[in-house]
Parts: structure tokens; sequence; C-alpha cells
């Protein structure tokens, strides 16, 4: 499978970062055993809003550096895409050391393309020997939504049933809108009033709809929240808190 249309040229990339290559720069790891140093720069995550655009979600650059060491002449760098495919139009082949080179990132169009994404550096000496690898990953996935979160009813009383409710969505196929998220679990968190940790309740399966729902016996003031662990294609995410006082 090839890379989607998400990744600017090499030349483009650059050109929108420095204009021309970078210079060396200072290396800031380094793998003791061969003496070669590394640097890589990757987003932690990527998460798509609705959009199918190049916009401020997706506007993250991936960059590398060639390895440098002694015995270094050259890298190549390789990026590695979710089903361990590599694009050889935009591979860089016997980058200098110290030396910039890297990707524009742009948003993936379909859940299919999201993932975890590769940088790999590979080291070699003057005569083609490979020294060292080394690598990065980061995740690029959907985003997803929780609505209507509702802790109920407020006040309540002690002892009493309180509900606390919502639907979990998931940017759509097209990245155009929030569809429903069924079948996903969702995990209730709980902070009494005046304490600074949340506790773990109880969790609840979302619906066809997303809808989710789950009782608790309401024991003392305190925040309520839901939260979504996420996939490897959808994005976690949290409710917003909903405080309710315990008569």
């Amino acid at each position: 499978m090839t890379l989607p249309r998400r990744l600017v040229s090499a030349t483009a990339a650059l050109a929108v970062a420095t204009g021309l290559l970078a210079g060396p720069v200072s290396a800031t790891a380094a793998d003791a055993a061969t003496a070669v140093t590394f640097r890589i720069q990757v987003p932690k995550r990527l998460s798509v809003k609705k959009t199918d655009k190049y916009d401020k979600y997706c506007r993250m650059d991936v960059w590398v550096w060639g390895a440098e060491g002694p015995t270094v002449a050259y890298s190549n760098v390789d990026l590695i895409d979710p089903h361990g495919h590599i694009e050889p139009v935009i591979s860089y082949r016997k980058v200098l050391p110290g030396y910039q080179v890297g990707w524009g990132v742009g948003c993936p169009p379909t859940p299919a393309d999201t993932g975890r994404y590769t940088a790999r550096v590979i080291a070699y000496d003057r005569s083609g020997k490979k020294l060292a690898t080394r690598q990065e990953s980061w995740y690029e996935k959907f985003d997803t939504a929780i609505g209507s979160f509702n802790a109920a009813p407020e006040p309540v009383r002690k002892g009493r049933t309180l509900t606390v409710s919502g639907r979990l969505y998931r940017l759509n196929d097209r990245a155009t809108g929030y569809t429903s998220y069924a079948g996903k679990s969702m995990r209730i968190y709980f902070r009494p009033k005046g304490a600074k940790t949340w506790t773990y309740m109880g969790s609840t399966t979302t619906g066809k709809d997303g809808r989710f729902r789950k009782g608790f016996k309401a024991s003392r003031d305190g925040t309520w929240r839901a939260y979504f662990a996420g996939t490897s294609h959808c994005d976690k995410q949290a409710s917003r808190d909903d405080y309710v006082d315990v008569n």
C-alpha cells in the first residue's frame, strides 16, 4: 500500500521550514556502543479534527538529521507507514552527517491511513557498512468527541442513584463531520469535593447510537467525568466535568 497523499515533497518541506538544507547541528542522543549520535524530531501525536484540508491541526513537521560520529559517512532516512510500508519516493539516501531532512505532515484522509508512523535513520561508514539504527514513532488518529455529558439529578439525595450519561462520537471516514461511535468502553471517574485526584468508579459501553449511561450510589459532593481511552485509529477523549451536590 502506498502512503496517502498527505506528505509535502522533501524540497517543499524544507523550503517551508528553512528555505535550504540546514547546516550541521549538535546531536541530542548517543549510542555509546558505536559512538554514533542521532537526532530525530517527531510530534507526540496528531489528531485529525473536522477538516479535509491541510490546516492548523495537521500542520506539523517531522525533521531528521544525518547521524554523526567519527566513523559515520552518511545516513539513509525512511518514513514507515502504519502498515510497515516504506515509500521510496520520499526516502532520503546518503544524508551527510548533521544535515537536516524532513517531511511536511498533513491530514490522513481516511481511518485506514491512521496509526503509528516511524522515522528511521540508518548510519553507514565509508565502505557502506551499517553502523547503527535509530527510530522514533508518533501516532496519527481521527478525533473523537463526548457530547451531552451529564451527571443527574442535581442536586441528589445521599444514597439515591446518580446517573452519568453522554454520547461518544468519532470523525467520519471522510473527515467532514462526526458520527456515533458504538461498542466502545467508557470509563467513569469521580473527584470528591476538595480532593485533587480522580477515582475510577466503573465502566460502561456505548450503544449503537454512541450513547452511554451508568448509575452510581450518591455518597458525597464532587465532580464526575467520562473518559474514552482511544483505539489504534481514533484518539482518546475526556468529557467536560460535571459537579453534583449531594444533600
